[in-house]
């Protein structure tokens, strides 16, 4: 959902931190240029390198992985477009009765409507109604009926 660069400026104005402020905790200068540098990887003109992302992580006190450009488990990168999503729309969840699973309402008409639609996908592959074929014909073209 968020790139690096607006991930970081998202914890840098959290922390209540100015660009230039944050240059010279990472070693570019507390001037003009650091805080140029700064705007740049926010503005996503520039990507900072791993080494650097680690000493800006140090410098805005969250955890390295938050900012990583390194590979993630889909897992994780769910997980973090999740949160990311809470921060703009915040996203309910409720533990299951049963304790081992948790419902997300997103109070998104497309987003329901995808969920309800991909559970009906999943039966009917499921129950023999459609092949493997049709399911994956559904899930890579999922949207171009949506948006006509």
């Amino acid at each position: 959902m968020l790139d690096i660069g607006e991930r970081i400026r998202f914890v840098r104005t959290f922390r209540g931190m100015s660009q230039t402020e944050l240059a010279g905790k990472i070693g570019l200068g507390a001037n003009e240029n650091g805080r140029t540098r700064i705007s740049q990887y926010e503005n996503g003109k520039r990507v900072p390198k791993e080494e650097l992302l680690e000493k800006i992580s140090d410098a805005l006190d969250v955890d390295s992985l938050y900012l990583s450009t390194k590979v993630h488990t889909h897992a994780l990168d769910i997980a973090f477009d999740l949160l990311d999503w809470d921060n703009v729309e915040p996203i309910e969840i409720t533990r299951c009765e049963d304790g081992d699973g948790v419902l997300i309402k997103y109070d998104d008409f497309m987003f329901k409507n995808f969920f309800k639609e991909w559970a009906e996908k999943q039966a009917a592959l499921k129950e023999g109604k459609i092949t493997k074929e049709q399911y994956i014909e559904w899930k890579i073209n999922f949207g171009s009926t949506q948006n006509k």
